[in-house]
């Protein structure tokens, strides 16, 4: 669900520094609470004077959209289009599921408090395995931002900010069930400078989760079942301790159609791990962070089969420091990140350390002008053996404000991607890495306005995204496959986010003002050169989210759909409608939610060319209803 930010009673996102909560007063006597983003600057800003397009999303905006999990949440936002390999977003193998970014695909960095959770083996993130409940706020970046944040940020920034402390003690519990023997069970408590919390999560055994056409077999999946876990403590002032953990285990079946071979059955676990220790002002952030994932899986149809291993692990430091110096505003930094992998059963061990200072300076011109120009030197250093890349990453950007009411913005930076490991190193009978491959790099161009008041609410901007070196799978020579730099891609097109608030002025109906339309979403040209020099389509040209709502505290009302079409690959378009509604009853809130109301088949990834070597697609979950309580003491 898009933010609305126009009721009163909507909870604005706090910064890491606390009291970054703003507020105006309409001329109709409306509060307006005003968004803060720290990704768009590593410091507290308001949302409407970065020159960046950016989404901040709350903890109760997510629960509002009805979805199942983190990934399922932000793909209902609206302009974030969304791939899966297994039901519910779990990882299938080492294909995982994604969101990506104005049809550039592999161009988004996810972090967690600022720090990158992404494998280096294949830019995994697993955002599934999140609940909702353990989310302060989401917020969302488009555009190159490199210069903040370094390689892999190429065309955009998604950053989960997670639940400070509270002060007070309180205790929270939740239970829901659907069908498809779906289970969604939290429990959380809140003591004074510490919180903690559990989940569980089950969906029942799927069939066919997708289909080969080509090949003549479909996959299932056996029951997924889910443990996630969080610590939050804030030991001293502006000192925060942040740990997140889940499990999962599930498995998969391929039949081939007729039982024209005995089908084969894999077992898979999977554990992720994540810790920051942060210190934050707002003139000075320091944070040690890591992660550590590991996946498992045994083929147990054909026990000679070795078990596979994978693990990721990324750990590091940064540091930002914020000063004025006459009527320039600076902010100086430094980051180190030791990226490491180890898959047993394709190339073993590998890793490599990312090293970068950067700067920013900031000038606002006659109280309307603003200037932000920013520099990063980004060394990618890699093991004894293989290369090095060095590159200077530059930024700018303007806001100006015409009116209290309208912001004009415009920025242009450069953007940088390395190759993965299972790029560069992977070792298969059908697929071959290719060391000598050159990273991904170019500019994002962009340019909007931002409109606010206590009725309506515009984010508008156009975009174009250039880049060369796509790495691409050379499929000309036949099998084993490997990669190769190609040609040119890019992403061209409109970005849109709206909320109306139509009923709130002067309106007889006093619940009627609790009413607001939103959407959410982009039209882009995403095309790229194959390693033949051929132009095709790498991503879905439209995706918007539409939805209406009722906000108040007694009942909660939401109905959204998100749309889908022009999509790459002959992949079928889609429109899928969703509801959510929360009740407050003596004690508590009953839930009530569903999803895929009229039961649409979606495609979430897949190939359907008639060209293609294998024709085949991913399947999403078919229509789920829940039903659920909350209790808050």
């Amino acid at each position: 669900m898009l933010i609305v930010i126009f009721l009163p009673h909507v909870a604005t996102a706090q910064g890491p520094a606390e009291a970054t909560e703003k507020t105006r007063q309409s001329e109709q006597g409306t509060v307006v609470l005003e968004s803060i983003t720290v990704t768009a600057e590593r410091f507290p800003v308001e949302e409407r004077e970065s020159p960046r397009f950016v989404t901040v999303v709350s903890s109760d905006e997510l629960k509002e959209t009805g979805a199942n999990n983190l990934v399922d949440a932000l793909r209902r936002v609206g302009g974030l289009s969304y791939s899966a390999f297994g039901a519910m977003g779990v990882s299938h193998g080492g294909m995982n599921s994604s969101v990506s970014i104005r049809g550039i695909k592999d161009g988004e960095l996810v972090l967690i408090n600022g720090a990158p959770i992404q494998g280096a083996a294949g830019h995994a993130y697993d955002l599934n395995t999140i609940p909702i409940d353990q989310i302060e706020r989401i917020e969302i970046m488009k555009g190159a931002a490199s210069t903040l944040y370094g390689a892999d940020a190429m065309s955009g920034v998604i950053n989960i900010i997670t639940k400070k402390p509270r002060r007070v003690t309180a205790f929270k519990g939740s239970v829901e069930f659907g069908n498809e023997s779906y289970h969604n069970h939290s429990v959380s408590a809140f003591l004074p400078g510490f919180n903690v919390g559990l989940n569980y999560q089950h969906l029942g055994n799927q069939t066919e989760i997708s289909r080969s056409f080509t090949k003549k077999y479909r996959y299932d999946q056996d029951d997924i079942d889910k443990y996630a876990w969080n610590l939050n403590a804030e030991p001293m002032k502006n000192l925060y301790l942040d740990y997140l953990g889940s499990y999962y285990e599930t498995g998969f079946e391929k039949h081939y159609d007729g039982n024209a071979k005995p089908y084969e059955g894999t077992d898979q676990e999977h554990q992720k791990n994540f810790a920051n220790l942060r210190y934050e002002t707002p003139t000075f952030s320091a944070k040690a962070f890591g992660t550590y994932d590991e996946m498992q899986r045994k083929e147990y149809t054909n026990p000679g089969d070795p078990k596979d291993r994978n693990k990721n692990y990324n750990f590091g430091l940064n540091g930002d420091y914020r000063f004025r110096l006459f009527d320039w505003q600076i902010n100086v930094g430094s980051e180190w990140v030791y990226r490491g992998a180890d898959y047993n059963n394709k190339y073993g061990e590998h890793h490599r350390n990312d090293v970068a200072p950067f700067l920013q300076v900031k000038k606002t011109f006659r109280e309307r002008l603003t200037a932000t120009l920013g520099a990063r030197e980004q060394f990618v250093l890699g093991e004894s053996g293989t290369d090095d890349y060095d590159r200077f990453l530059p930024s700018f950007g303007l806001t100006y404000k015409a009116t209290d009411a309208l912001n004009l913005f415009a920025n242009a930076g450069k953007a940088f991607r390395a190759p993965d490991f299972n790029d560069l190193y992977y070792e298969s009978t059908f697929l071959v890495g290719n060391p000598n491959l050159k990273p991904e790099e170019g500019w994002t161009y962009e340019a909007g306005v931002k409109y606010d008041d206590d009725m309506f609410r515009l984010r508008l901007s156009g975009f174009y995204m250039t880049y060369k070196d796509k790495i691409e799978l050379d499929r000309s020579r036949g099998y084993p496959q490997t990669y190769m730099n190609a040609g040119d891609y890019e992403s061209k097109g409109v970005e849109w986010e709206f909320g109306v608030n139509p009923f709130v002025r002067n309106f007889k109906q006093v619940w009627m003002r609790d009413i607001s339309v939103y959407a959410a979403g982009y039209w882009a040209d995403p095309t790229a050169e194959d390693p033949d020099g051929r132009e095709y389509q790498t991503g879905p040209k439209l995706q918007t989210s539409l939805g209406v709502n009722y906000l108040s505290e007694p009942l909660v009302l939401d109905l959204n759909s998100q749309i889908l079409t022009s999509r790459e690959r002959d992949l079928d378009s889609y429109s899928v409608l969703n509801f959510y509604g929360k009740c407050r009853l003596r004690k508590g809130y009953l839930t009530f939610s569903v999803d895929n109301i009229f039961d649409e088949e979606v495609q979430v990834y897949g190939d359907l060319t008639e060209d293609a070597s294998n024709r085949y697609a991913y399947y999403e979950v078919e229509r789920l209803f829940k039903v659920g309580y909350e209790i808050d003491f």
